[in-house]
């Protein structure tokens, strides 16, 4: 039986990419914008850009590293609160007799313009369409009413808490994510009002050995305020991602933090060490 082997390259679904480094902003509501940037693939024949959100002042990509995207002004809807982009999906299908061969996940997203979420995920066809008001008819004649159905992180928590081993249990995180940038799935689902949970998905990340992208739940709880656990999980991935001197000063901030708190003796050891020789550096 056939199996995927994602390798986390991208096309696009449209032809006109010849001058995307040059192509203006797709601009929307109280001027928020979609841009794309041409970056260097490992793949010949493959241009498109990476996709990036940028609203008051901050811009963050709306697809993981290495996805890439295409998209047009005439798919910002009339009241410029919502974008469909179409996104593709390179792998290798690894075939029985060991031999591979290059297949093509295609996609149309729906992106508010409003805050960079990525509302729902439709099959590639659905970019093949019109406004007619604020609603987008298909080619197909379905028609989207935009509305949040990216999974939220506590559901996503429900689905993969009870899986074993670790790697397994991190890996279904990343594929429930849907291929988004975590900084696009914070935006749908705020961290101030999923404290717990993105620290759990983080945990969870870490412990699979995701440090990098678990660190991007913890500073999106961080942003919120400090928390006593979370400097201990921020230490344990920065420490494993060899970012020691940082790693250091968060494990000095949760150690005084426990002693404050009369909770000295519940202080792992690692704490005490790796936190000891930031005190002999200063």
């Amino acid at each position: 039986m056939a199996s995927l082997k994602w390798v986390l390259m991208i096309n696009c679904l449209l032809a006109a990419t010849s001058a995307l480094a040059e192509d203006p902003p797709i601009v929307g509501i109280d001027g928020h914008t979609v841009t794309f940037r041409a970056t260097k693939w490992t793949m010949p024949g493959v241009e498109p850009g990476t996709a990036w959100f940028t609203a008051n002042g901050k811009t963050f990509p709306l697809f993981g590293a290495d996805i890439g995207a295409d998209g047009h002004s005439n798919m910002l809807s009339p009241d410029k609160k919502t974008l469909l982009l179409d996104p593709v999906i390179f792998g290798m299908l690894s075939l029985e007799n060991g031999e591979e061969k290059l297949e093509s996940q295609q996609h149309c997203v729906v992106i508010s313009m409003e805050t960079g979420c990525v509302l729902a995920d439709r099959w590639s066809t659905f970019c093949v369409g019109q406004w007619k008001g604020n609603q987008w008819i298909s080619a197909d004649g379905d028609v989207l009413t935009p509305a949040l159905e990216t999974k939220s992180p506590k559901d996503l928590l429900k689905y993969v808490s009870s899986m074993r081993p670790a790697q397994s249990r991190a890996e279904s995180i990343e594929w429930g994510l849907n291929f988004l940038s975590p900084e696009s799935y914070m935006a749908c689902h705020p961290p101030a009002q999923n404290v717990q949970a993105y620290n759990d998905l983080g945990f969870y990340l870490a412990e699979g050995g995701r440090d990098e992208l678990a660190l991007k739940f913890y500073r999106g709880v961080e942003a919120v305020g400090k928390r006593t656990v979370l400097m201990l999980n921020i230490a344990d991935s920065l420490w494993r991602l060899d970012r020691k001197d940082e790693a250091q000063r968060y494990y000095s901030q949760y150690r005084d933090a426990m002693s404050a708190d009369g909770k000295t003796q519940k202080i792992p050891q690692r704490v005490v060490e790796r936190s000891a020789i930031q005190g002999m550096k200063n």
